[in-house]
């Protein structure tokens, strides 16, 4: 063995000297010491020396990059790297020989290789980047989309798996394997993915296969699931993707089922929300709360015939004119939950009005509310509220006079500054300082620096609200205290409750008082009947939406109870509740449309939230 590896290094020795030895200069050929090196490094490989062999075929590259053979010493050294189980070593020689000889002959094959080497080592998704941009050579990518299918099974990543397939479905010519390889993509489909999962393959492969097996599948789940609303809603998307689809007929029947149990009910209270899109988790909270409303009713009046029929405020699948007046003439409902957004009540309040239904918003917080009609109700925490609750709590409650604003200087902040100074001075205090910051800002000082100026020159107050998102009030909170601004009592708004706020704020929220629309902690039984309920039907906790949504049921089947039969009777009634219970704060009256209620007032105790209005 050492006598080979001298030979190798004398060898190598004897070529570098050859050029100052006189040796002429012309283009490289490939030199009998330059074979006699490549061969001797092949004979230690092949003799069972595979280290020793890779170090000569190393050291023949490295001396001799340019020469004839070094293609063939790449490869060389790769294959052998893989024998020897080095698959690191093998990619970086087949990698290299892809870099530096990208017009040789057997690229597909070193890139096959390479394939394998990454496949060893569970990097599939190298494996099959290296094929996308390399057009025909089926025979080399099936095999490999084969073993990367076999992986991500094994890996159970299976959406990956399915992709895979499909890739080889597309490069498989025989009918028979191609038909094989679409079972193997079904019985993913069938067996493998999640409802998320399923509605990804349904839009990424749109309008063909395998998009029609995920929404047959995504119908089949709803169903299951007893989601009537979304079975119903996939169901149609079905249809209009895939008229003439196998499956076409049992959609279409399964469509019909739907609407028939909907329609058994004498009653029905119509959901308008987004369940779709990017604020579908607030709907569907908001949702999850008109169903349990439902619920408990129908346990407390047994075999009473009242459903809820449900739309997406968001399903621009037949967005044609006329197509929400077509589903209210359709369904009939005796009142209407939602929509969530101004903008959509907008949009809906044309079509209420000239119906004549009721619609109590569950979210909507416009100012001009009223404006959009007469049948347009409210059961929502808007800014005005917050504003009058805060601002009556600090005045009246505390005796506080004077009061600094430190607010982002946005549009519907600045409203917040008007109408505290408005609420404030009616209570017989004053706003002596509304000092702006701007949005997305980070450090306060400057703003900080006026406000502590000004409370030291004769404009002392006794309070700072500070109208924000929590995340800003975390980092505000303590720069206030760093600028010795700690002994003014500290306000805010419903941003503020969120998980972040303590965990930012910490020990210096001690103290601060928030006005929120709810508040899943209240020590009021009826807010904690609530919250039970919810997180044993849900398995989640109810959020603000959740609540005023519950809310906004409860009022219409309030009417049912008291014997509503028809929209005007539902409308009477709504515009007649009078001290109301409700989880998302009690309503004293509903004026003009808008639901007169008393907010929940927190405030930081010891490091917790506590509710400090009974």
């Amino acid at each position: 063995m050492k006598k080979q590896i001298l030979r190798i290094a004398f060898i190598l020795l004897f070529v570098l000297l050859l050029p100052k030895l006189g040796r002429p200069q012309a283009l490289p050929t490939t030199s009998q010491e330059e074979r006699l090196l490549f061969e001797e490094a092949k004979r230690l490989i092949q003799d069972g020396h595979v280290p020793e062999g890779i170090t000569s075929l190393d050291l023949f590259f490295l001396n001799h990059p340019e020469s004839p053979l070094a293609p063939d010493v790449l490869i060389e050294s790769g294959k052998a790297s893989s024998q020897q189980g080095n698959l690191k070593k093998a990619v970086e020689s087949f990698r290299l020989f892809l870099e530096k000889f990208p017009r040789d002959s057997r690229g597909n094959g070193v890139r096959s290789r390479l394939s394998d080497a990454y496949l060893g080592m569970g990097n599939v998704e190298e494996a099959l980047s290296l094929w996308k941009e390399i057009a025909g050579q089926e025979a080399l990518k099936i095999p490999i989309y084969t073993r990367a299918v076999e992986m991500y099974i094994e890996q159970e990543e299976y959406t990956n798996a399915l992709h895979a397939l499909v890739r080889k479905k597309g490069l498989v010519a025989d009918p028979i394997e191609a038909e094989s390889v679409a079972s193997a993509i079904v019985a993913i489909i069938r067996n493998r993915l999640t409802e998320k999962e399923l509605q990804t393959v349904s839009s990424e492969y749109r309008p063909g296969f395998p998009s029609d097996e995920a929404m047959i599948q995504l119908i089949k789940f709803y169903d299951k699931k007893g989601i009537p609303y979304l079975t119903e809603k996939e169901s149609k998307r079905f249809l209009s993707l895939f008229p003439n689809h196998a499956y076409a007929a049992e959609a279409k029947r399964i469509i019909s089922v739907i609407r028939a149990k909907i329609k058994e009910n004498d009653y029905l209270i119509g959901v308008i929300l987004p369940l779709s899109g990017k604020l579908s988790q607030f709907g569907i909270s908001a949702l999850q709360g008109a169903e349990l409303a439902l619920n408990q009713f129908k346990h407390s009046i047994p075999d009473s015939p009242v459903g809820l029929v449900v739309r997406d405020s968001n399903d621009n699948s037949t967005e044609e004119k006329g197509a929400l007046e077509e589903w209210l003439n359709d369904y009939l409902p005796l009142g209407i939950v939602g929509p969530l957004m101004s903008q959509d009540v907008r949009l809906a309040a044309p079509s209420i009005e000239k119906g004549r239904w009721a619609l109590i918003t569950p979210g909507a917080t416009a100012a001009d509310l009223p404006s959009m009609g007469r049948t347009v109700f409210r059961n929502a925490t808007t800014p005005a509220s917050q504003c009058h609750a805060i601002a009556e709590y600090a005045a009246r409650t505390l005796g506080l006079k004077r009061f600094a604003i430190l607010f982002p200087s946005e549009r519907h902040e600045k409203e917040w500054v008007r109408c505290l100074r408005e609420n404030v001075g009616q209570m017989g205090g004053k706003i002596v300082l509304a000092e702006p910051y701007l949005p997305n800002e980070t450090d306060f000082k400057d703003s900080i620096a006026r406000l502590k100026k000004a409370y030291e020159q004769g404009e002392g107050f006794d309070a700072i609200f500070l109208p924000g998102e929590a995340r800003t009030i975390g980092l505000i909170l303590p720069q206030l205290v760093f600028h010795n601004l700690k002994d003014v009592v500290l306000l805010g708004a419903m941003g503020w409750n969120d998980p972040d706020f303590l965990k930012l704020a910490g020990q210096y929220a001690e103290g601060a008082v928030f006005v929120d629309g709810f508040f899943e902690e209240s020590p009021d039984p009826f807010v904690q009947r609530f919250v039970s309920q919810y997180r044993e039907k849900f398995h989640e906790d109810p959020n603000l939406f959740a609540a005023q949504a519950y809310d906004a049921a409860n009022i219409i089947l309030e009417a049912i109870k008291q014997g509503a039969v028809t929209r005007s009777d539902v409308r009477s009634v709504i515009a007649q509740i009078k001290a109301f219970e409700a989880v998302s704060g009690y309503i004293f009256e509903v004026k003009d449309g808008e639901a007169i209620k008393k907010p929940f007032l927190i405030q930081v105790k010891k490091g917790k939230l506590v509710q400090v209005n009974p």
